[in-house]
């Protein structure tokens, strides 16, 4: 899975899982991510690939 800021994409149906509990550990917390995880009985184990932070 690879989050490039506004462009987030994953290949294979899995990694769409991880792609879908990593927006909702973006936008809604890591807490809620985990509840999520456990409610489908699903464990991540991808990378998530994210661009380094700019610095100006």
């Amino acid at each position: 899975m690879v989050d490039d800021g506004n462009i987030l994409t994953a290949g294979g149906v899995t990694s769409g899982l991880d792609l879908a509990l990593w927006l909702v550990e973006r936008f809604c917390g890591p807490a809620l991510a985990l509840a999520v995880e456990q409610n489908l009985e699903y464990e991540r184990r991808g990378v998530v690939w994210r661009r380094a932070p700019e610095h100006f």
